[in-house]
């Protein structure tokens, strides 16, 4: 007959002590990292977004919400987000639904699928400069595209020179370089989904259509909402390919709020006034996520 040993409660609580100890202190370095590098960053624009901050003036005095009325009666600004949201609206629709349905696509190819999800990803891992300076190429007057619609009898457009579409060129260029990332997680919920589901489908009669409609995208619901947000962050944030393609034009076609807030505090040394529209974009990115996490999960 064997006996259990049983632990003193004293000696129990003081292995959970030690434990947590344990964890709080590999946890350390990566919560020192982050209140460093992200929580004080952003507590510090707060802060500067209510003063009249350069990194050339000596006196930083305190403005109130100055800086955050002049941006709504700044033209410019006011460009910017309009510019933003169009972007974003537009970038995150298409990215999402186009990934979503060559995912399914691709995982329906059998053991050629690691092939075309390998393809898909490598835009994501070139660098975005040398992505932006081949596609500034492929838009250029004697570029690829313009040659293609030459060679099939139409007019030449000024892709990144025309108001009406400069904005739409660099959408097509944010699709095309997060598509790939936005595809492989879509396939990895999709191999994630039980097969019983579409062998009781099959014996049912139902067609591909109906097996996408009423048990693949069910069972994407959580992805579909994590993809969706990470494409709204990640589509607010645009700003390399506005920096290194258009610098914001023709005539702001291409402003964004982050160029805004880059050419505003870089550019016109206006630290104060750049903040306050990093804080409004804050607001914004956060209201928009939270709305579109409650309308995608319900909760």
């Amino acid at each position: 007959m064997c006996t259990r040993e049983v632990t003193p409660p004293t000696q129990r609580l003081r292995l959970a002590h030690a434990e947590a100890r344990s964890a709080y202190s590999l946890l350390a370095p990566v919560i020192l990292f982050f209140l460093i590098f992200h929580y004080y960053p952003i507590l510090k624009s707060i802060g500067i977004s209510f003063t009249e901050y350069g990194l050339l003036s000596r006196q930083t005095p305190f403005v109130g919400l100055e800086n955050y009325i002049r941006q709504f009666q700044d033209p410019l600004f006011l460009a910017a987000l309009w510019n933003t949201v169009v972007f974003v609206a537009a970038a995150v629709i298409i990215g999402v639904v186009l990934a979503l349905i060559l995912a399914v696509l691709v995982e329906s190819t059998g053991r050629w699928a690691k092939y075309y999800r390998t393809l898909y990803f490598i835009p994501v891992v070139t660098s975005l400069l040398a992505t932006s300076m081949i596609w500034r190429w492929l838009y250029s007057s004697e570029g690829l595209l313009n040659f293609i619609m030459t060679w099939f009898g139409f007019q030449p457009q000024a892709w990144l020179l025309g108001e009406d579409l400069a904005l739409g060129s660099l959408i097509a260029l944010t699709v095309w370089k997060n598509l790939g990332f936005d595809l492989i997680l879509f396939a990895a919920a999709i191999q994630a989904v039980p097969g019983e589901l579409y062998e009781a489908s099959s014996m049912d009669g139902a067609s591909a259509t109906q097996d996408f409609f009423h048990i693949t995208l069910p069972q994407l619901r959580p992805i579909v909402a994590l993809v969706g947000i990470t494409a709204v962050i990640r589509s607010f944030q645009v700003f390399a390919i506005v920096l290194a393609m258009t610098q914001g034009g023709p005539v702001n076609a291409t402003r964004t709020v982050v160029y805004h807030i880059y050419e505003q505090g870089i550019q016109y040394d206006d630290i104060g006034y750049a903040s306050a529209a990093a804080v409004i974009l804050l607001l914004i990115v956060a209201t928009v996520t939270l709305i579109q996490w409650r309308m995608t999960t319900g909760e």
